[in-house]
């Protein structure tokens, strides 16, 4: 499966790393630095060759290494051209931050078609855009800057980075249960609910799932696989 490679990512390109700490390419790489991600960090940017003590890369498409996901940290106009570039480099996904598509009207809208058509035709899933990003806490690849998630067994999808952030803080305080991963659905202008619902059906560490849903673009096919997951977890 596909969102295997893209939530179980084991290697990371940060496309806008920066040493600008104030940043999110610089914010990103000093979280996996220092929660210690399990998998390789490639930063991305054509105008540095160091970052944080790791080789910078003009283009993903350089990296010598295989990559699994690309956090896109460069504004709404730059991400068909990244994408088009992971493409060459066999990305299985792409976290994109950026806001500025369908949220601001016709020109968003045909914007973002317009990187959705991208990564249908290079094969890069995308989470977002408009996204706060997400966590794999199992594997420690924060690629949200939350710090003290706790580790646990609920799967959070939320459309709300505030509302996540105080889902993960009330856990934190009540430590009564934790999270597998977080994922900031976004725009869900690619990968949709349903598929992440049968993809946490099937983690084994995953025990139950829970949903801030501001809106949803298949429901018919969201209603299926709630159906189906419903009967093995909650």
């Amino acid at each position: 499966m596909v969102l295997d490679r893209v939530l179980n990512a084991e290697s990371v390109a940060i496309v806008g790393a920066s040493k600008v700490d104030t940043k999110r390419g610089f914010q990103a790489i000093r979280t996996l630095l220092g929660q210690k991600f399990e998998g390789t960090i490639y930063p991305v940017n054509p105008k540095e060759n160091m970052v944080q003590g790791l080789k910078c890369y003009q283009k993903v498409s350089e990296i010598e290494g295989p990559v699994d996901l690309a956090l896109i940290t460069t504004p709404a106009a730059t991400i068909k051209s990244v994408l088009e570039d992971c493409g060459k480099k066999g990305v299985a996904g792409a976290v994109i931050i950026a806001g500025g598509f369908r949220e601001l009207g016709a020109k968003g809208k045909e914007l973002e078609q317009q990187v959705v058509t991208a990564a249908k035709e290079t094969g890069v899933r995308l989470i977002g855009p408009n996204t706060s990003g997400m966590i794999n806490l199992k594997s420690n690849m924060n690629l949200v800057g939350i710090s003290n998630a706790p580790k646990g067994h609920i799967a959070l999808l939320c459309q709300s980075g505030n509302m996540a952030l105080t889902l993960i803080t009330e856990a934190t305080i009540r430590k009564h249960e934790g999270f597998t991963y977080y994922v900031g659905v976004g725009n869900e202008s690619d990968i949709k609910f349903h598929e992440y619902l049968e993809f946490f059906r099937n983690d084994p560490d995953t025990k139950a799932i829970l949903m801030y849903v501001e809106g949803m673009s298949e429901g018919r096919k969201f209603l299926q696989e709630a159906h189906k997951t419903s009967i093995k977890k909650p």
